[in-house]
């Protein structure tokens, strides 16, 4: 298995899973992470280290978003984004890139 990045590993094949537990995130012809966990909420999830600011730098309301392997809750991706933003929902990875 290659890897992705510290957490997702990839086969020749296209099948895209977690590295700690060998969960499958992806089969092929899947979008990678497809069958991660999505967990979203106000931005005080991401932890204390991130906070919105007073008064707010953007104007758009934000909310942070991780991506979890469904067996061992490892986290794949997390951001702090604009909660009308859905291109970085389906924003590709690829053993290519």
């Amino acid at each position: 298995m290659n890897r992705f990045d510290d957490n997702v590993g990839y086969d020749a094949g296209g099948t895209f899973s977690c590295v700690h537990c060998a969960t499958v995130l992806a089969a092929p012809g899947e979008p990678p992470l497809h069958r991660a966990v999505l967990l979203t909420g106000d931005v005080p999830l991401a932890g204390p280290h991130v906070q919105v600011p007073e008064p707010p730098v953007v104007d758009e309301d934000v909310e942070f978003r991780q991506l979890l392997c469904p067996s061992c809750g490892t986290a794949l991706r997390t951001e702090v984004v604009a909660r009308a933003d859905v291109l970085t929902r389906a924003a590709s990875l690829s053993a290519q890139d």
